[in-house]
């Protein structure tokens, strides 16, 4: 309830709220969403999911935001400050992104050579990441409008694959507009943990441009359940058989620079 009550007010930076809640077994508290109508806040927009599809969250936007605009998709357990918010916005619109690529805050790789999702490649041998996951990720609705249109990647996204949107949705922008993902340098806090070995390595690209809140130092799904990295390998095994030899020559391409 406090993050929304938070987001509201970042009337500056943030046109609409999208809420989308997605466990049907639970209904949504009745005050749980801030009161609307109310002068100076963003108005909230709700979408009840009766499934608990992870691609629910690129649907919403699909169909209750402005099909050209940025759309900026946040987990529950995290606060991403509006200077961080702003920021991302101006990757977004730069010369090097001019709208279409994706913006992310957490460095992931895929390696084309293997095909296999690899967490930590890119610190360890100094590639560039070029995956971004749903953790916090800025892409255009357009993007997003034309990856729901491909519903065998969606189909694939669904349960009792639950683990495949976001790189699903990162590899297809990454083919469709031949443009590789952005990476945004944050300051994440958490009290119990320390600095992730992620931001270790986006520390070395520049300033930070803002903060988020509550991160842990892992993404904990890529870790702590045993199965989760092997689903991810198929995942990303499954998009370069989906998209073909053209999405292996554009990271490799992307991987010599």
């Amino acid at each position: 309830f406090w993050l929304l009550r938070c987001y509201e007010k970042m009337t500056g930076v943030v046109e609409k709220i999208i809420f989308v809640w997605n466990n049907p077994a639970v209904d949504l508290p009745e005050d749980f969403i801030p009161p609307q109508g109310v002068e100076n806040t963003v108005p909230i927009r709700v979408s009840r999911r009766y499934r608990n599809w992870m691609t629910n969250r690129f649907d919403a936007p699909s169909r209750m935001a402005h099909r050209f605009g940025p759309i900026l998709m946040v987990d529950d357990n995290l606060f991403v400050t509006a200077g961080l918010i702003s920021g991302m916005l101006d990757y977004w619109k730069s010369k090097a992104c001019r709208k279409r690529c994706a913006v992310g805050l957490d460095p992931r790789y895929v390696n084309p050579y293997t095909q296999k999702y690899e967490l930590y490649r890119s610190i360890k041998l100094g590639s560039d990441p070029n995956v971004v996951i749903s953790k916090t990720f800025l892409t255009s609705n357009k993007n997003i409008r034309r990856f729901m249109d491909h519903w065998i990647l969606v189909k694939r996204s669904r349960p009792p694959r639950n683990t495949c949107e976001d790189i699903s949705l990162s590899l297809f922008i990454t083919r469709k507009l031949r443009i590789m993902p952005v990476f945004v340098k944050t300051e994440d806090y958490n009290p119990d943990v320390e600095v992730s070995s992620q931001q270790k390595f986006l520390s070395e690209k520049g300033d930070f441009i803002g903060s988020r809140f509550g991160i842990s130092d892992y993404d904990g799904r890529d870790w702590v359940k045993g199965n989760w990295s092997r689903r991810r390998h198929i995942c990303v095994a499954y998009n370069f058989a989906y998209h073909g030899r053209v999405l292996r020559n554009i990271l490799v391409n992307y991987a010599r620079k």
